[in-house]
C-alpha cells in the first residue's frame, strides 16, 4: 500500500499538469536523439534537466500505456554500467 506522502505527492503531479509536461518532454528527447535509438533513464535525466525519480516514474507509466518499450541492455553513456534502456514505440 503507497504511503499518504506518495498519493499526495502522485495527485499533486496529477492535477498541475506537470507529469503530462514531463512525459511530452521524455518523448521529444527519446525522438530527437541522432545518436541512438534508445536511452537510459540518466541519459534522459542529463538531456532533459528532469530529475531522474520524475523520469523513472514517468517512464514507467509510459511502459504501462505503451509508449515506450525496453531495449537490449546496453553500457549506459553516463554511468557505465549496464543497464535496459527504453525506446520510443
Amino acid at each position: 500500500m503507497p504511503r499518504m506522502t506518495s498519493t499526495l505527492a502522485y495527485r499533486d503531479i496529477k492535477n498541475s499538469g506537470k507529469g503530462d509536461t514531463q512525459v511530452g518532454q521524455i518523448l521529444n528527447c527519446l525522438k530527437d536523439q541522432e545518436l541512438s535509438t534508445d536511452l537510459t533513464l540518466k541519459e534522459i535525466s542529463r538531456l532533459t534537466g528532469l530529475e531522474i525519480n520524475a523520469v523513472s516514474g514517468r517512464v514507467n507509466g509510459m511502459k504501462r500505456n505503451g509508449l515506450v518499450s525496453e531495449a537490449p541492455k546496453r553500457q549506459c553513456r553516463v554511468t557505465g554500467r549496464w543497464v535496459t534502456p527504453v525506446e520510443r514505440r
